[in-house]
């Protein structure tokens, strides 16, 4: 189902029927790439995101950007932080569904529509598998997604938090260091409800109303 056309995929971003129960794994699979590391390189994974961001919206008519806001998401947007090497952005909207144009780009830029995510059809997965250099075979996941939805916020807020509160910085290391343990298992559905011990984010799920036995779909090894 990857090879479908730009026409296809938005059809069924913009027919909720279809949306709902729209999921392309086919892509997903390749090498192994989730290996936890102590040290991300930090400013590196910050540069090649912040110049896949810039090859995306140059292919955007500037009045198409001006209706979004794009962000880094993600441990590998928080300086100092452990994690895997798969970085995260997100485009964030005030309606849906987001402009053809934004979706098209995307495409452009071999990320590919896998479906919306676990806790609601207005949050749009795409992925691409870095296929060259520090990154190689590692996937980059970009969210599609409205600016009020709650685990948007969730996102965002951790993002700040962990980079400005000192005690919300250790709290979610010191989780996602113990979660890892699930990694070395190869089991990494496991990892990510393990990071739900934090805090931070049980604070967080309480706050935007996101139930703590939702996880992300993982993506596969094989």
């Amino acid at each position: 189902m990857a090879d479908k056309s730009l026409d296809e995929i938005y059809d069924v971003i913009v027919n909720p029927d279809k949306l709902k129960d729209y999921k392309d794994m086919s892509l997903l699979g390749g090498k192994d790439t989730n290996q936890f590391y102590m040290e991300l390189p930090y400013d590196e994974i910050k540069a090649y995101v912040e110049e896949t961001r810039d090859n995306i919206l140059k292919l955007i008519p500037e009045d198409v950007r001006a209706t979004f806001k794009w962000e880094h998401i993600g441990s590998t947007s928080i300086k100092g932080m452990p994690g895997t090497k798969h970085p995260d952005g997100m485009m964030l909207f005030k309606s849906f569904p987001p402009p053809k144009e934004c979706i098209a780009s995307l495409i452009q830029n071999e990320f590919y529509f896998m479906g919306p995510g676990p806790f609601s059809c207005e949050d749009l997965w795409f992925f691409k598998t870095i296929k060259d250099g520090f990154l190689k075979d590692h996937k980059f996941k970009i969210h599609v997604t409205l600016d009020s939805h709650g685990p948007s916020q969730l996102l965002l807020e951790t993002k700040r938090r962990c980079n400005t509160e000192k005690w919300a910085f250790e709290d979610y290391k010191n989780a996602k260091v113990e979660a890892a343990k699930k990694l070395e298992e190869g089991d990494m559905m496991g990892y990510k409800r393990a990071k739900g011990s934090s805090k931070l984010l049980q604070e967080l799920q309480e706050k935007y109303v996101i139930k703590k036995d939702d996880s992300h779909i993982h993506i596969p090894k094989n």
